[in-house]
């Protein structure tokens, strides 16, 4: 090393006279004019030119030696840090951390999204194998072992989706079913969650793999917990051998995807569960029949195309012979027009337990009783670009209901449902502890001003004589939330300074904490002027949240 430290001292001393060298009295009082050089000068600038060149070659040779032994040295650092890290690695804590307690480690790597309510398995895709459990057996020998043989959770969640969409993103066909095997192994008996998606349209070989896959599936199917479907119309004659074979099912989703095809009969495969408890259906002929037991059912959703009230004695059934269910959402996307509104013709049916209520249908609300129901939503369901208003006769169901059942709502959601007169207020006049209330037109039609406007008037009325505004109707209300869209070349007459007075008075009463104010379209003015939302902004300095979005397009 002082040897080396020598040669580099050495090497600088060698180039320490270049910091000495000064031009000569000659040469600056030429430099500071313009005058040309003398032929004598000239020569002698020209040999000072050769020096230089010579003098740089040689700090450039000293250059590149250096440069060449710090390459080389850093070379040489690289691979010893490396070397380093390896012998770190075989001290690490991890490498003695027993098999069990490693196993809980990796165990916790799992993401899936346990939501049933929402019919949702989001597992890992078998077919990926860069993806989900699969890296993990790739650390060492030790993790291997451990992932496959004592992580069956980790396995016991998957989605087997159709590899036609998974081109180009490192899956190989040959090895698909393979994967699935081994992932079915490593579960070692736990019970399965799993999303089969299929979509017409695939090639034979895809075809031929997927038709593999459902067979596996189907082998395990007493292991089955959470099964979800999204397959096409020809592929669900394939579920009609699960009937009695699923005991141990407690959540199903089955989604007919809108593509080619037809199918009309009957779907028993869930006809035998003894312990299912939620089930979403969606997308199915209004024709087919989908028969399930009802006896632990908690959550039930139903949606399909237009099918008028033919299925309200069904549903209305169903309502009578479920005691734990409670959630119930049956709706359609259908031309609300062509409604049947025939009235009810059998006498009304009661559920002590039914909570949550979603319904498109204003004859099956004057079919029921539910004392303890908390959430109604009207709505009809929203597919692509098209949009179903409900008429306002539902509303006037939903007080009908209300009135019988003698319940109180806490949180009340009206979408695309024509609002007009007092059908509404009537309404919230009967459900006093209501907390939300969301207002949602995803096509703003003129013919809901009028209804909008006496809807805010009612929610400003107040009762004389105390120090702090009480509202006459939903006094407890903490959330409003207005979204108005696709409004086109007109005025929102409602959204004016009186509105903002209302959103600051119950607010100022210490119960309206939020409001969701969304307005989105072409062309539209409204009645609000800058200091009126200069006012309602003013708000959040007391905690209020305020989400106010203008979504308009004028053209210049």
């Amino acid at each position: 090393m002082e040897s080396a430290r020598a040669s580099l001292d050495q090497l600088v001393a060698n180039f320490q006279w270049i910091s000495n060298v000064s031009h000569s009295y000659d040469f600056n009082t030429l430099l500071h004019s313009n005058d040309p050089p003398s032929p004598l000068q000239s020569v002698n600038l020209k040999i000072s030119i050769d020096n230089m060149e010579y003098i740089s070659g040689k700090i450039q040779a000293a250059l590149d030696l250096l440069g060449n032994a710090v390459a080389s040295l850093e070379a040489h650092m690289s691979r010893v840090q490396s070397l380093q890290r390896d012998y770190e690695v075989m001290l690490s804590p991890i490498r003695r951390v027993p098999a069990e307690i490693l196993m809980e480690i990796l165990s916790c790597t799992r993401t899936a999204v346990d939501d049933p309510e929402n019919g949702r398995v989001d597992g890992f895709n078998v077919f990926i194998g860069g993806k989900g459990p699969w890296p993990l057996g790739q650390v060492c020998r030790r993790w291997r072992g451990v992932v496959s043989t004592l992580c069956p959770s980790l396995w016991a969640t998957m989605t087997i989706s159709n590899p036609a969409s998974r081109r180009g993103r490192g899956w190989n066909p040959k090895f698909a079913v393979e994967m699935l095997e081994h992932a079915l192994e490593r579960t070692r008996g736990h019970l399965l969650g799993f999303l089969f998606e299929h979509h017409n349209g695939s090639t034979t070989e895809v075809y031929d793999i997927m038709d593999t896959c459902f067979n596996l599936m189907m082998g395990h199917s007493t292991r089955w917990r959470r099964a979800e479907f999204k397959i096409p119309p020809f592929f669900l004659p394939r579920l009609s051998p699960l009937r009695g074979k699923i005991d141990l099912l407690t959540d199903a989703y089955l989604q007919c995807l809108p593509e080619a095809g037809h199918h009309s009969d009957p779907i028993t495969a869930f006809e035998i569960a003894p312990r299912l408890k939620f089930l979403r259906l969606k997308g199915f002929d209004p024709a087919v029949k989908v028969p399930f037991p009802t006896a632990n059912l908690v959550s039930l959703s139903d949606e399909r195309p237009f099918a008028g009230d033919q299925f309200n004695p069904v549903y209305t059934r169903i309502v009578k012979y479920s005691p734990k269910l409670l959630s119930l959402s049956y709706h359609d996307h259908a031309n609300t027009h062509r409604r049947i509104t025939l009235p009810p013709s059998h006498p009304r049916v009661t559920s002590l337990s039914i909570q949550t209520l979603s319904v498109s249908s204003a004859n099956f609300l004057r079919t029921i009783y539910v004392p303890v129901l908390r959430e109604v939503i009207l709505t009809a369901a929203y597919e692509g670009y098209f949009v179903a208003c409900l008429p306002s006769d539902i509303i006037t169901a939903l007080s009908e209901l209300i009135h019988h059942s003698h319940c109180s709502l806490t949180r009340l959601s009206v979408v695309n449902v024509t609002i007009d007169g007092d059908k509404l207020p009537a309404v919230l006049r009967l459900t006093p502890c209501l907390e939300e209330l969301f207002v949602q037109f995803r096509r703003w039609a003129r013919d809901n001003r009028p209804g909008m406007k006496v809807l805010v008037e009612s929610l400003a009325e107040t009762i004389p004589g105390n120090d702090r505004a009480q509202h006459s109707i939903i006094p407890s209300l903490t959330s409003l939330r207005i979204v108005l869209e696709g409004i086109e070349r007109t005025r929102i007459s409602f959204v004016d300074a009186k509105f903002v007075a209302m959103i600051m008075s119950r607010h100022l009463s210490g119960a309206l904490m939020k409001l969701v104010l969304h307005l989105q379209g072409d062309e539209w003015t409204y009645n609000m002027s800058p200091q009126d939302k200069t006012d309602l902004e003013s708000l959040q300095l007391s905690g209020f949240v305020l989400d106010f979005t203008i979504d308009r397009w004028i053209p210049h």
